[in-house]
C-alpha cells in the first residue's frame, strides 16, 4: 500500500509529531487533505533550534521536546504522522512565517519506534507500506494509527 509522506527537517519534524507545532511552512500549496507520515531529513537545522521566538519555546516548555537535545532527535526516519486539514495564508498560529503558505496540521501520532533508514524526497511522496515488515511497524506505533491503518492494509491485501 502506498501511502503519502511529508520530509521535514529536524527539529520540525519532532515538533509536529509532539502536537507542538500546528503548521508547516511551504512555498507551494498543496489540495491534498489526509494523513501523511511525517519523515524526519537526514539533516537538520540546529540554528533554529537555538532560535526559536519566545512564544514557541513557551509551546516547547514542559513538554518531551524541552528534554531533547538536537543531536538526540532522530533523522532520516518515519517518525510518526499527521492529518493534513487546511492549506492557507497568513494563518495566526505562532509557527506560521510569512509570505508562504501554512498547511494546517492536526491529529498528530507520534510512533513508539521510528521507521529507520529511509531516504526522504522533495514535496509528498509515497512510501510502500508493504516493503517494510507491516507487523512489526505496527507493533511499533500508538494505538491511534495501528486501528487507522489495519483496515487500510485489509483492504489493500483483498484486493490482490
Amino acid at each position: 500500500m502506498k501511502v503519502k509522506v511529508l520530509t521535514v527537517k529536524q527539529p520540525w519534524a519532532s515538533l509536529i509529531v509532539h502536537g507542538i507545532k500546528d503548521i508547516e511552512n511551504r512555498s507551494w500549496r498543496t489540495n491534498f487533505r489526509g494523513r501523511v507520515l511525517i519523515h524526519s531529513s537526514a539533516k537538520g537545522d540546529i540554528a533554529k533550534f537555538g532560535c526559536l521566538q519566545p512564544n514557541q519555546r513557551l509551546k516547547v516548555l514542559n513538554t518531551p521536546m524541552s528534554r531533547i537535545g538536537f543531536n538526540d532527535l532522530p533523522f532520516g526516519s518515519i517518525i510518526g504522522s499527521v492529518e493534513i486539514v487546511d492549506c492557507v495564508q497568513n494563518h495566526p498560529s505562532i509557527w506560521a512565517e510569512k509570505g508562504v503558505y501554512h498547511w494546517v496540521l492536526a491529529s498528530p501520532i507520534l510512533f513508539e519506534k521510528p521507521i529507520e533508514n529511509v531516504k526522504g524526497k522533495l514535496g509528498l511522496w509515497n512510501y510502500d507500506w508493504e516493503e517494510t515488515n507491516t507487523s512489526k511497524a505496527i507493533v511499533s506505533m500508538s494505538t491511534d494509527i495501528t486501528e487507522a491503518m489495519i483496515p487500510l492494509l485489509s483492504m489493500s491485501n483483498a484486493r490482490k
